[in-house]
């Protein structure tokens, strides 16, 4: 994984100087600047939150051949998680960060867009949506199937933190709940600050093994998969745990991230 910079998440119950929380839905974050229309050094994952200090001259860019407005925004990197780009140093943490505001609605919109979605699935009645992590849901095509899919960071009655990933199918859906008593990686808590989208090509692989760090010239080639769909990354950053999760022949997946 690239560096993560974790900033100080404004949550909705402690707002300070009437900064409003946008999130990000651009599906490969949204990228990081130094300056507007400067280098880029890096992104904010998908569905992370942030506080825009400023906001500059309205543009449009060309999105897939479509139009998309905006403006250039001087960002509040407090407010947010950032992956650098590599080679990037940290002392980059001293400079302002810009990017488009094009790729971002506001907070209040996206709970109320995913809440929406989670009331249409009766599974889910009994379990609520965990706001009080800096991401609490993302997208991406989990199954291969070219249908993009939900990823819902949720308590269930015992105040266990719950991942259910809703399979969207082209009649129907199926969800996967990971957590609880049946996990099938025997964590009950899904309690990591860290949580993400990986996209499809993205080589993975488990860089510990029984305890023993490694890197990836210690891993056979049998033992890196690489997905043609997209895979879920968790973590807790200052523990050093974590691990990615993917569905593959029927049945999840788990490589230790430390």
């Amino acid at each position: 994984m690239k560096k993560l910079i974790v900033g100080i998440f404004l949550s909705l119950s402690s707002l300070v100087f009437s900064q409003e929380i946008f999130q990000v839905i651009a599906p490969e974050g949204l990228t990081v600047r130094i300056a507007p229309n400067g280098k880029k050094i890096g992104k904010i994952p998908y569905g992370y939150p942030l506080s825009i200090l400023e906001k500059g001259e309205p543009f449009s860019i060309k999105d897939n051949g479509k139009a998309k407005s905006g403006n250039w925004i001087k960002i509040d990197n407090t407010s947010t998680t950032v992956i650098l780009d590599e080679g990037v140093n940290d002392s980059i943490l001293k400079e302002n960060f810009y990017g488009f505001s094009g790729y971002l609605i506001t907070q209040k919109d996206f709970i109320n867009q995913f809440e929406k979605e989670i009331s249409t699935h009766s599974a889910l009645k009994d379990f609520y949506l965990d706001k009080s992590y800096q991401c609490f849901a993302i997208k991406g095509d989990f199954f291969g199937d070219g249908i993009i899919d939900y990823l819902y960071r949720m308590i269930d009655s015992k105040g266990n933190v719950r991942l259910f990933i809703v399979d969207n199918q082209k009649n129907g859906s199926q969800i996967y709940g990971l957590g609880g008593d049946k996990d099938p990686f025997k964590i009950k808590n899904y309690d990591f600050p860290i949580l993400m989208v990986i996209p499809k090509g993205t080589k993975l692989w488990s860089n510990s093994e029984k305890g023993i760090p490694r890197n990836l010239n210690g891993v056979s080639k049998k033992e890196i998969v690489t997905l043609d769909y997209d895979a879920i990354y968790v973590h807790q950053e200052k523990k050093k745990e974590g691990g990615f999760i993917f569905r593959k022949d029927g049945k999840w997946n788990w490589f230790n991230q430390k």
